[in-house]
């Protein structure tokens, strides 16, 4: 007789292996729920108090460790943001380190279909075993345990985890999907190649080759754990593309190689100096005449503060998201100009922007 937590192959939840054992994903589902009461329920009245506390403490909201600081001092005397915030973050604590264990206990077996997955098509993957990685790529980013390169299944807890962390509104890849769907064509609508940079486990790269199914879709990051998922996921979905290790700052491609380049919520996880070297690298490997298209945190303006408000920026604070603080107080539409690229198109999707930029003729 099977019980809740014996551990089977269970199959997957939409293109997502299920975790070991029932138990675990009754957990799971648990805490996606509190998530998702606190988050969608509550974010945009926290968000407002949050910068109220703020404004009558008389302390400005400054993206950078010192006004993090200044703010859980001002947070101090609210326990309902308090509260909000520190159970945000036990929740994400909670359900990394459940899908981790819950996974571990296969482990043997996924490391084997990684293995078995790196000889097949379609597509392909490639990655260099002995890549030495910069600093800024090692942090515990979404304070995920060993971040995004350090242990082989990060792939699989990033899958899972996200599924998690949009409260359900990307299941089967939806939001990927719908964001692959409206992400702008260059004006004379030639897509014959295609590159995502910062592809993680290549939910927006499979969506793009959906999307241009005659075109060469290619997806890069610089954790080879999360490539190799990357292409296992493909492989199972038989869509073909192809994966590759590297870093956003220095891409192994000709000049003006690609018709489309696209980077989806990337650049608020890399610092401001890197930022600057991919934009260079994504013009170059640009044709005159295609587009770069930026999916990422949103400009903030005096009635829709965002992501830069107190909220968003003790989120990066608490969520392991260290070089978030330098994006959301850049201008990422004048870095873009500087590298050559004029801005055609901004438009808001909630807390996202879609900034759209082509390379002149």
């Amino acid at each position: 007789m099977t019980i809740s937590n014996t551990i089977i192959d269970r199959g997957k939840i939409g293109d997502v292996p299920a975790l070991s054992a029932r138990a675990d994903e009754a957990y799971t589902e648990f805490i996606s729920d509190t998530r998702n009461f606190l988050l969608h329920a509550h974010w945009a009245g926290m968000s407002k108090a949050g910068n109220a506390a703020m404004k009558d403490a008389g302390v400005p909201i400054e993206h950078s460790q010192a006004g993090v600081a200044k703010a859980r001092e001002v947070i101090a005397d609210h326990s309902d943001i308090a509260t909000f915030l520190r159970i945000k973050r036990s929740c994400q604590e909670i359900y990394k380190n459940r899908i981790i264990e819950s996974y571990g206990k296969r482990g043997e077996e996924f490391l084997r279909r990684l293995d078995e997955a790196d000889k097949r098509g379609p597509g392909s993957v490639t990655y260099d075993p002995n890549f030495v990685y910069p600093d800024y790529a090692t942090v515990d980013i979404h304070i995920q345990p060993g971040g995004y390169t350090a242990r082989p299944l990060v792939g699989m807890y990033y899958d899972y985890g996200t599924s998690i962390f949009y409260g359900g509104a990307n299941q089967d890849d939806a939001l990927h999907n719908r964001l692959a769907r409206e992400t702008p064509l260059p004006k004379d609508g030639k897509v014959e190649r295609v590159i995502d940079i910062g592809c993680s486990v290549g939910q927006f790269t499979c969506a793009l080759k959906k999307r241009f199914p005659a075109s060469e879709v290619i997806g890069i990051d610089i954790g080879a754990p999360m490539v190799r998922y990357a292409h296992l996921r493909a492989v199972e979905q038989n869509v073909d593309v192809h994966f590759a290790q590297m870093p956003s700052e220095a891409l192994d491609f000709p000049n003006g190689h690609f018709d489309l380049v696209a980077c989806h919520i990337l650049f608020h996880e890399i610092p401001l100096q890197v930022i600057k070297k991919t934009l260079t690298e994504a013009y170059r490997v640009l044709r005159p005449g295609g587009s770069f298209v930026l999916w990422d945190f949103a400009t903030a303006t005096p009635e829709n503060p965002g992501y830069s408000g107190l909220i968003g920026m003790m989120d990066a604070a608490d969520n392991g998201e260290p070089y978030a603080h330098s994006f959301v107080s850049c201008n990422v539409e004048k870095l873009m100009a500087d590298a050559g690229f004029t801005l055609r198109e901004l438009g808001r999707k909630g807390m996202l922007a879609c900034r759209v930029c082509d390379k002149p003729v």
